[in-house]
């Protein structure tokens, strides 16, 4: 036997265009890309920190129009740390049963938003504060719900650009201690321009006057402010804003912060769609309504008489006689498709006849009687006004006339 012979060594993969790739060359190693995983690791959980930190950060004050604990532009949180720091407990309501509680325990109570409460909110309040004589500060109410809380003041106006309204001289501590005040325009106004009001009985009485109204009034322990942005984190520090806010708020040791809530069990309804929309859109709308009748009183007026103009329409009679039956029989008119067939066959029996003018039924069964087998009876029965019941007395009246017609032929 012999021996094998010596195999020579296999060259290494990738020598020679194999499958094994040269360093440095393709895709990037294992080592590479583990060495690049650590920082887009890092790179997310930091991401995610920091928007837990904001989600964190928001959730401790809730945003919105004049809420106590918002520091945003719109929130009132400046006046309410700085009543804070003069001895004066706030405490933030959100029902209407509880800040009436608070009326007729003798307490102070601001309410930040009268035109969002239904009429029997607002009486629910009226009532309190009569009740337990408490003192009520409303920003910006309507015509409405003054006409619930007071009589003695009343709707006069608006500012619509951005003003600042001195005290007077009659105003005494109704100013409050400020001496000007500053109003923003409509467009940066926090819910519409500031409005204005007047007296309307001689226990109620005015400051801040402007444009036939003023800024402020009070009647009966019920306060008016024209603006909620007197209050908040933007307007507060405008003229004396901060002077009004911080002596006419804080009349006790603790006032009641009424911010309306949709949650409200003494709630009517909650705010609908209409209510979300500005207060451009019911001007448009009619604008737009108006527009629309103009036009089309415009294109129905007619420039002339009306021209007649004759219509080469022509039908078939055959046409005419299918479509009569057909909507008498969808409408069951018996009757009628009765009374149809036997004056068609009485007409064509006078003429036959000789009986052009004659109308009445007598004479033509007296023409008809030498000519036909029938008696007058059954003839006046053909051809009278009988009722028919059904389908097949129909059917069967209109052979009954038909072989009366042929039997005349003969």
């Amino acid at each position: 036997m012999s021996a094998p012979a010596p195999t020579e060594p296999a060259a290494p993969r990738g020598a020679a265009g194999t499958d094994a790739a040269p360093p440095g060359a393709g895709a990037p190693s294992g080592a590479a890309q583990e060495r690049r995983r650590p920082w887009l690791v890092a790179a997310v959980v930091l991401a995610v920190i920091a928007a837990v930190l904001v989600s964190v950060a928001r959730g401790l004050y809730r945003d919105g129009p004049l809420e106590p604990d918002a520091p945003t532009g719109q929130g009132a949180k400046a006046v309410v740390q700085v009543l804070g720091d003069l001895g004066v407990e706030v405490e933030t309501k959100r029902h209407t049963a509880d800040a009436a509680e608070d009326l007729r325990a003798g307490g102070t109570v601001l309410l930040t938003a009268p035109k969002s409460l239904s009429g029997e909110q607002l009486t629910t309040l009226a009532e309190a504060r009569e009740e337990g004589g408490g003192r009520l500060i409303v920003l910006r109410p309507d015509f409405v719900a003054l006409s619930y809380l007071t009589s003695g003041i009343t709707p006069s106006g608006a500012l619509r650009e951005q003003t600042r309204v001195e005290a007077g001289a009659a105003c005494g501590d109704l100013s409050h201690g400020a001496r000007v005040l500053e109003v923003p325009d409509e467009e940066d106004a926090l819910d519409g321009p500031a409005s204005l009001y007047t007296a309307t009985d001689a226990v109620a009485s005015t400051c801040f006057e402007a444009e036939g109204g003023a800024l402020v009034a009070e009647s009966d322990g019920v306060l008016v402010l024209g603006s909620p942005d007197l209050l908040t984190n933007d307007g507060v520090g405008r003229a004396d804003n901060s002077a009004l806010a911080l002596n006419a708020l804080p009349a006790s040791d603790e006032l009641t912060w009424y911010v309306p809530s949709a949650t409200d069990p003494q709630g009517t309804s909650s705010p609908s769609l209409v209510d979300h929309l500005p207060e451009w859109i019911g001007p448009v709308a009619a604008w737009l309504v108006l527009a629309a009748v103009l036009g089309l009183i415009a294109l129905g007026r007619r420039p002339g008489p009306v021209v007649v103009e004759p219509l080469p329409v022509t039908v078939r009679p055959q046409e005419l006689v299918l479509g009569r039956a057909r909507l008498l029989q969808q409408a069951s008119a018996r009757d009628a498709a009765a009374a149809a067939l036997r004056a068609a066959a009485a007409t064509r029996l006078a003429d036959r006849l000789g009986l052009r003018h004659e109308s009445a039924l007598d004479g033509l069964l007296a023409a008809l009687a030498p000519h036909v087998e029938e008696s007058p009876e059954q003839l006046r029965a053909l051809l009278g006004p009988a009722p028919v019941a059904t389908d097949r007395d129909l059917v069967r009246l209109a052979h009954d006339l038909d072989r009366l017609e042929k039997e005349i032929d003969r």
